[in-house]
């Protein structure tokens, strides 16, 4: 009952801001959902390290494609050697 109440009054102040400033609503709103998005964004970079670094704690590697330039000649530093 008293969830319901908050409730209420919370989607009362939010038409209340939207209906008085309908322009710092939206600049309001539009913060939030940059907030929002910054920390998924953190929260996914994190996630993303932790998973990479129990990889590498456990021994497990990731295979790597290796691309040789015409010829099949590898130099080592990615530069394709001159033709004479």
């Amino acid at each position: 009952m008293l969830a319901r109440v908050i409730g209420t009054i919370v989607i009362i102040l939010v038409l209340f801001a939207i209906i008085s400033d309908p322009q710092e609503a939206a600049s309001t709103t539009r913060g939030g959902a940059s907030t929002l998005a910054d920390a998924g964004s953190s929260i996914t970079v994190f996630l993303s390290s932790l998973v990479n670094n129990l990889a590498v704690a456990t021994g497990s590697s990731t295979s790597t494609t290796t691309t040789y330039p015409a010829g099949a000649v590898e130099t080592g530093d990615g530069s394709t050697p001159l033709d004479e």
